[in-house]
């Protein structure tokens, strides 16, 4: 006879029939009830523990669609094949978690994580959730979010003098995504023109797709009109990608102009221009463009977060039906959680306010790296005072190797990016500097350590 006393006690937690089912599981996988062994009938089971036969019932039910038993008609339920399961000797400890890398110092193009206002963000977010919780996690506009939409329209018009109707808006997952999504849709297999240096992702995406790729050289004042314009150009005018200069509006112009001659496009990535430190924000070579033929691309990632993964692309009108023709899932791949309260947030006028305060604080940081970089000697190299952006490029002279400079520079705990990999050719050599994540009072420091090791010293 099987005695299966003491499987339930009213000082147990939990439902009795799952009682029930861990007290039997667990003899079953110890062998204590073998292979083949008929359990007492749910009548009787529930008469010797003094519970309704129906609890007895779930826990057999439980049992067999775990595999621990069977039931064969009119027989009964009965043990199945469960080898016995026998516990470690020492129960394994977890792992500690392992903490990431430091990014390092002077880490180029990364936000100050500390200067993210992360209370009136929280109560944005809070207030949605009371207010319009299915915005957090339903969407209907493969565009993204109307309200978003209608603040980043409102934004363009007042930071960058873009005329543009929430219509024209497209959510993305980031200025990358945004600046893929238009490369692929405006090619259609004919030629690119992209920067040199430029940015690395977009060079790769069209040469991985094996499209004709025009080089546009540039320098301290950005890219020259070539001769004969590409199907799509791709430019980073108000603050050129990697060396920092600024597309002077006759040049503007004349890409313009030279788009339309061709039924081109060009695509405007306007990764950080609210970060200029003498003046106002450049006005964006989208709002000079009377032919519609400027797609311009903008990010929260350098102004607000990296952690949101969120960008954006204003359209010219004409292109918004073939977009919408294209587009079936929300937002192109956006997350929308973070769409609304965004949408909050810039409605209550705290973004503006929070890239003011970040462009202060980046200003003094800028001008402190900056005077500690004109300490170094000519003999090292020279940079251009830009007033602008979030990384300073300098230039090494030729006989420095910037990937083995940086290689060295990672293991004194700097993070600070060579150059060479973002020219197709790797004829530029430089070192690509941050100074946001850093105090002002700690940077001429930092910059002093980095170039003992530049200059080849402990």
């Amino acid at each position: 006879m099987i005695d299966l006393s003491g499987m339930i006690s009213d000082s147990k937690a939990g439902p009795l029939y799952q009682q029930i089912v861990a007290a039997l599981r667990r003899r079953i996988s110890e062998g204590s009830l073998g292979l083949g062994t008929r359990l007492p009938s749910s009548r009787a089971l529930a008469q010797d523990l003094g519970v309704a036969r129906s609890t007895v019932v779930t826990a057999y039910d439980q049992l067999v669609a775990e595999g621990f038993a069977e039931t064969r008609q009119g027989s009964g339920i009965f043990v199945c094949d469960v080898a016995p399961i026998r516990p470690p000797e020492a129960a394994a400890q977890p792992a500690a978690a392992v903490p990431p890398p430091v990014p390092g110092l002077l880490l180029p193009g990364a936000p100050d994580p500390d200067v993210f206002p992360a209370r009136p963000w929280a109560r944005c977010v809070s207030r949605v959730a009371r207010m319009a919780p299915m915005s957090l996690s339903h969407q209907e506009d493969a565009f993204g979010d109307p309200e978003l939409r209608r603040e980043i329209a409102a934004y363009a018009a007042r930071w960058r003098g873009i005329e543009c109707s929430a219509e024209q808006v497209l959510v993305t997952s980031g200025a990358r995504e945004a600046l893929e999504l238009t490369m692929e849709f405006l090619v259609e297999g004919e030629d690119i023109a992209l920067e040199a240096p430029g940015f690395t992702p977009t060079q790769r995406f069209a040469q991985a797709r094996g499209w004709r790729v025009h080089w546009l050289r540039t320098g301290a004042r950005g890219a020259e009109v070539p001769q004969q314009m590409a199907k799509v150009t791709l430019l980073t005018p108000s603050h050129q990608f990697p060396l920092g200069g600024t597309l002077p509006v006759p040049q503007r112009q004349a890409f313009l102009q030279a788009a339309k001659a061709r039924d081109g496009w060009i695509i405007e990535d306007d990764f950080d221009s609210e970060f200029r430190y003498g003046g106002q924000p450049v006005p964006a070579m989208a709002a000079l463009d009377g032919e519609g033929r400027c797609i311009y691309v903008g990010t929260f990632s350098k102004t607000f977060s990296h952690a949101l993964r969120l960008g954006y692309a204003i359209l010219p009108s004409a292109l918004v039906p073939q977009f919408r023709a294209q587009f079936i899932h929300p937002s192109a791949g956006a997350a929308i959680t973070a769409q609304r309260p965004l949408a909050e947030f810039m409605a209550s006028g705290q973004y503006d306010r929070h890239i003011r305060r970040a462009r202060r604080l980046y200003a003094e940081r800028y001008a402190a790296a900056a005077e500690a970089l004109a300490e170094w000697p000519e003999s090292l190299g020279y940079f251009h005072r830009h007033n602008a952006g979030m990384q300073i490029a300098f230039h090494l002279k030729e006989s420095q190797n910037d990937t083995e400079i940086c290689r060295r520079t990672a293991e004194a705990g700097y993070g600070v990016r060579p150059l060479s990999p973002h020219d197709p050719e790797c004829a530029a050599q430089g070192l690509l500097i941050g100074f946001c994540q850093s105090p002002a009072d700690d940077l001429p420091g930092q910059v002093a350590g980095l170039r003992r090791i530049v200059e080849g010293r402990r």
